[in-house]
């Protein structure tokens, strides 16, 4: 991802990417050959310890085990949540998903706390007992459910027919179903043979179930947008359900030539991915969504090469070892991350422990030190859940002993970061040290996987916090993924740091897109330089609109914007647009300053006699913005006092000095 040159032009090669490189296919490194004659029976191979392997299961450290055992005792003799049909038709009548996700996540987290706790008092009289009942009733509940799917992607709830409720004939295979799936294939695992002494019935309805709304769809019917892109954009839904059928594959399919088939179509899919995926490693959904994107890939490989007993190399493939280091690029300090796209700036549902494993099967020592430095800045815990509860990665993390013996470290923090077919730059003054500036600014398309619109912004942070910021997303309703997205502010290019030229902002879509994207670096600068003329719609009137955002190192340290455009007319109206993350006031003589509750600011300078400035208040009330920012974030509008055919501008911003005492 870095390079170790000096003075290079690392120019974007080619229109859609760089110079293609030749990869070995995991449909040849596995081919269906191998995975029939490979393929264990089932019963014969586990992911995870059995109950009776207690030198495994009593290694769990006692505050960890402790915790979950209040938790799991806490839901014991507690009715389960009700999932009425009303709750499910709420999407389709006002397009709230959360009223039926929020009691499916708690039925979810309840069975799988059952079948932690299971495993971790197994031996112990009475109480084991008492969460292998919780189970039993967590499996006949999940059976017992219309559907698995959730309410946002139910294809009869999405499609001519417009219906309030899911079709239990027609099941829609989505990440709310293959999840559910691997609940269950996990919980049959571990506590299955438990579950036969009190009746065979709840095993054989639990495969049957997943066979029939899961497996069964899967490799029969050819509608699956995520599975090829036919429908749909490859993101993350392809490796994060991928993930999840290998496991329900290998736990409870019965028949070995179903078995063999399911493993073969997997890793068509996972090719899929692969091939759509750009070349270095880069994640266009953001940060946030790599935990489930990136790190899925790497479970779905992890889980094949441990099922097939081989590796085949494949965990030397160039872009498998790529995609490793991006959580690590995109970094920023103190729980914050470049959030380009759909994703909080503080991502919240990671799994360090996976990251330390792929550093490690890798090869790749600054991977897994990262994820070790995530585990110190979350307070050591080896395990610390975060989001809709996961039990395949609970568990992962709670038996892996060598995350558990992995000595702390601090974060490796690389000087810089440019990804040229994601095309997006991440530069900090200092290798390895999160103090002075960092700045990430990106080129691309209006297209990306959970886009924004926002080709040309960049983010701006003093020692580790964000200050001229990407706002994020809000909390996802039925808007956010339909005609109506970009009538939610936080996804358009008003709401980001780009210019508003003649009214007109930038447009979703491939077409509106950077172009002449490039990134050059010497010992004291780096820099990205991208047209953004093509991302504006033919009445802004745009010939060019070259922007430059620059990191410039040494006693003067800056980031400079440099904007020069040219206009097929003289513009009626032109503003140059940045969003803060503090206190923002606007001084004389050009000035303003930007100051978060702790720590330094940010001085930011512009010429006045060129741009007149205004300082607004954005008023923030969904609980996904103002955990993050609080309740309110600022926006700064530079407006243009002669909007000329054609002109340059340089924005810059500097850190302010640190307040007394501080």
């Amino acid at each position: 991802m870095t390079s170790p040159q000096s003075d290079l032009d690392l120019t974007r090669q080619g229109e859609e990417g760089a110079a293609s490189t030749e990869y070995p296919q995991l449909t040849q490194l596995f081919p269906p050959s191998l995975v029939t004659h490979r393929m264990p029976a089932i019963g014969q191979w586990s992911p995870i310890p059995a109950l009776t392997d207690r030198d495994r299961w009593e290694a769990v450290d006692p505050d960890t085990r402790d915790r979950i055992l209040e938790t799991a005792l806490a839901w014991l003799g507690r009715p389960w949540p009700g999932l009425p049909a009303s709750s499910f038709a709420r999407f389709a009548r006002d397009g709230d998903r959360w009223g039926h996700q929020e009691p499916v996540f708690a039925r979810r987290a309840r069975l799988g706390h059952a079948v932690l706790a299971t495993g971790l008092s197994f031996g112990t009289a009475g109480r084991a007992d008492a969460f292998v009942d919780d189970v039993m009733d967590g499996v006949w509940a999940l059976c017992e459910e219309t559907t698995w799917c959730w309410p946002a992607h139910d294809f009869r709830v999405l499609g001519p027919e417009r219906g309030l409720l899911a079709d239990p004939d027609h099941p829609t295979l989505d990440l709310g179903a293959a999840g559910t799936a691997v609940l269950l294939a996990l919980t049959d695992v571990l506590v299955g043979d438990e579950l036969d002494r009190r009746d065979p019935l709840i095993r054989r309805r639990l495969r049957r179930e997943v066979s029939t709304r899961v497996l069964t769809p899967y490799l029969q019917r050819n509608e699956w947008g995520w599975y090829d892109g036919s429908t749909a954009k490859l993101n993350n839904w392809n490796p994060w359900i991928h993930s999840e059928l290998l496991l329900a594959t290998a736990l409870t399919e019965e028949s070995s030539d179903r078995r063999a088939a399911l493993v073969c179509r997997i890793l068509q899919g996972l090719e899929n991915y692969l091939q759509a995926h750009p070349r270095d490693g880069g994640c266009d959904e953001g940060p946030h969504y790599w935990w489930r994107a990136g790190a899925s890939l790497f479970e779905c490989l992890e889980t094949i090469t441990s099922l097939l007993d081989t590796d085949r190399g494949v965990f030397d493939h160039p872009l498998v070892r790529a995609m490793a280091r991006y959580p690590m690029a995109t970094w920023i300090g103190d729980g914050w991350a470049v959030n380009f796209a759909d994703g909080p700036a503080r991502p919240r549902e990671i799994t360090p422990a996976l990251l330390h494993r792929y550093g490690h099967r890798t090869g790749q020592p600054t991977v897994s030190a990262h994820a070790r430095a995530l585990r110190e800045h979350a307070g050591g815990a080896v395990w610390q859940p975060g989001g809709p509860f996961d039990l395949r990665r609970a568990l992962d993390t709670l038996l892996d002993h060598e995350w558990r013996a992995a000595p702390p470290t601090e974060f490796p923090l690389p000087a810089r970061t440019w990804l040229p077919d994601t095309e997006v730059l991440v530069s900090r003054t200092q290798e390895g040290s999160g103090n002075g500036l960092l700045v990430a600014a990106k080129g691309g398309h209006n297209d990306e996987s959970h886009n924004h619109n926002d080709v040309g912004t960049f983010i701006v942070a003093v020692d580790n916090r964000p200050l001229i910021i990407d706002a994020g997303v809000g909390t996802y309703r039925r808007e956010t993924f339909n005609e109506d997205r970009y009538s939610i502010w936080s996804m358009t290019s008003e709401y980001h740091n780009v210019p508003v030229v003649n009214g007109f902002g930038q447009l979703p879509g491939r077409s509106f897109r950077a172009t002449s994207v490039r990134a050059r670096h010497d010992a004291n600068t780096d820099e990205l330089t991208c047209d953004m003329a093509s991302a504006y719609p033919p009445q802004a009137d745009l010939e060019s609109w070259f922007r430059t955002v620059r990191l410039v190192r040494g006693p003067d340290e800056r980031v400079e914007v440099s904007d020069s455009w040219r206009s097929l007319a003289a513009a009626p109206s032109l503003d140059l647009h940045l969003l803060v993350g503090g206190d923002l006031v606007i001084r004389p003589m050009g000035l303003a300053t930007v100051t978060p509750p702790e720590g330094r600011g940010l001085l930011v300078s512009w010429d006045p006699l060129v741009f007149t400035a205004e300082a607004e208040t954005i008023p923030l009330s969904d609980p996904a913005f103002t955990r993050v920012w609080g309740p309110a974030i600022g926006r700064l509008v530079l407006t243009a006092r002669r909007p000329y055919s054609d002109g340059t501008h340089v924005l810059t911003a500097k850190p302010l000095k640190a307040p007394d005492g501080a």
